[in-house]
């Protein structure tokens, strides 16, 4: 049972470590599937029946994976049952479970590529739910850092409205890029589906950037926008090497591929805390 709102040092200290190692997963899960890494060890959960097998070729990639991954739910399950004890929003606390359920999730799906030689479906959603838990470590991070909402004035219909189509328009590129990226095919989709994406999240930024005052609104709302351009870029790059005949798990595809990947969590993830934080600040008026 809750005891209190204020959280302790330790969770404090828990939320932008987790967000930080689930971060560093998405990177590490991107490298497993840029260097074709993803059934270099054909068990699980254990690894060629061992613990620790000899990590060489995709072995390191594959198996480092599932280390990180093991690390990460740890702390995401301490989170969760000191924020079952510590905290007094029930809302907070649901999203603790919630967090801590899509990563049980996350894991299974996991197993089940392996096990059934990464069918499509099941690795682009697991894909996606690794994001998408980022998203809610992100926001959880943010909560236990900031007990109160963002102090101001309401803010309007059109600016919910942008920040929320922000997140959904990016949420659906990152499906698109999924199943392109574990299924090789729908490059013309994610390319267009780019679009309407960036200029949903640059309609959100200059929203907040030309209506509100409040840096808890604004830090995102800029960051939203150099992570836009440096995302294109990245993107553009991605595209151009899969279009040209060059070896797809040459070094620069493998680095260029994996930082689109990290960028686009770093994307959604402002997006989702710049939406929450103005929906705090609408949830807060008198």
């Amino acid at each position: 049972m809750a005891t209190a709102c204020a959280p302790s040092a330790l969770r404090r200290a828990l939320g932008p470590l987790n967000a930080a190692a689930v971060l560093l997963l998405l990177a590490a899960g991107g490298m497993v599937t840029s260097t074709a890494s993803g059934l270099a060890v054909p068990d699980w959960p254990l690894s060629y029946g061992k613990w620790m097998p000899e990590m060489t070729g995709g072995v390191f990639y594959e198996h480092g994976h599932r280390m990180l991954a093991s690390g990460v739910g740890f702390l995401i399950l301490l989170m969760a049952f000191l924020t079952q004890w510590e905290e007094a929003r029930p809302g907070v606390r649901r999203l603790a479970w919630w967090t801590l359920g899509l990563t049980v999730v996350q894991g299974l799906l996991g197993g089940i590529t392996v096990y059934y030689g990464l069918p499509v479906q099941t690795s682009a959603a697991h894909a996606v739910i690794g994001q998408t838990v980022f998203c809610l470590v992100v926001v959880m991070a943010d909560l236990v850092g900031r007990e109160e909402a963002p102090a101001g004035s309401p803010p309007a219909a059109g600016l919910l409205a942008a920040v929320s189509a922000a997140v959904a328009s990016l949420w659906l590129q990152l499906v698109l890029g999924a199943v392109l990226r574990h299924g090789g095919a729908g490059l013309r989709w994610h390319l267009l589906g780019a679009v309407p994406a960036a200029l949903a999240a640059l309609w959100a930024a200059c929203a907040v950037l030309h209506e509100r005052r409040e840096a808890a609104l604004r830090g995102p709302a800029w960051a939203l926008a150099a992570l836009i351009g440096a995302q294109l870029l990245l993107g553009s790059a991605t595209a151009a090497f899969r279009l040209v005949p060059s070896p797809r798990t040459s070094h620069p595809m493998i680095a260029t591929a994996t930082i689109h990947l990290v960028t686009g969590a770093l994307l959604l993830g402002t997006a989702v805390l710049l939406a929450a934080r103005t929906w705090r600040l609408r949830s807060s008026r008198p």
